[in-house]
């Protein structure tokens, strides 16, 4: 009888040292795969992130494309310049961006030169206002074929019936060479 116990007791004990054998694999099983979930998460987020970048660059890309489509295709030869692009964007609220693209009309050989002259009306409490950017300092210009100019505009707030009105003056006297405007 008591070898008997013995036996049943030395199978017992054998089985609970397979028991946590079996206990502290599953364990370590179970911890390499976290790893491998930390490792796995952090490998999606890199892609994640990486695909944020190539967006941005395919729509960076996307915007140059339509830049040179607009080039080629808007082009007035007959004059000395040409806006081709007359942006206004908000940025947030009370601060606008302007964007604009003047193109050198005729088939010159010398760079285009002159000043720009930004001009911003709007409407605050009933009252007719203006900003105007370009005149004290000047905005001066210089392009070879092309020239993307952008800046920021700053209305005070509460302004509604925004109207960027811009002008392009060439390097001598006051002579309006090309303008374009944008209403919001």
């Amino acid at each position: 009888m008591l070898a008997s116990q013995a036996l049943v007791q030395s199978e017992q004990y054998s089985a609970a040292q397979k028991s946590q054998a079996q206990i502290a694999s599953l364990s370590a099983h179970a911890a390499l795969l976290a790893q491998q979930v930390t490792i796995l998460k952090s490998e999606r987020d890199t892609l994640v992130r990486q695909q944020n970048q190539a967006q941005q660059d395919i729509s960076a890309m996307r915007e140059t494309v339509s830049f040179f489509e607009s080039l080629l295709q808007s082009n007035d030869r007959s004059r000395i310049a040409n806006f081709v692009a007359c942006d206004l964007q908000l940025l947030e609220p009370g601060k606008y961006r302007y964007r604009l693209l003047l193109v050198q009309g005729m088939n010159r050989t010398d760079e285009l030169l002159g000043r720009l002259q930004v001009n911003l009306q709007f409407v605050e409490a009933g009252k007719k206002g203006r900003i105007s950017l370009g005149i004290d300092p000047l905005i001066p210009v210089k392009a070879k074929h092309y020239a993307k100019l952008e800046g920021e505009l700053a209305p005070p707030a509460g302004a509604s019936n925004l109207l960027m009105d811009v002008q392009f003056f060439g390097e001598q006297g006051n002579q309006v060479q090309a303008s374009c405007q944008k209403k919001i």
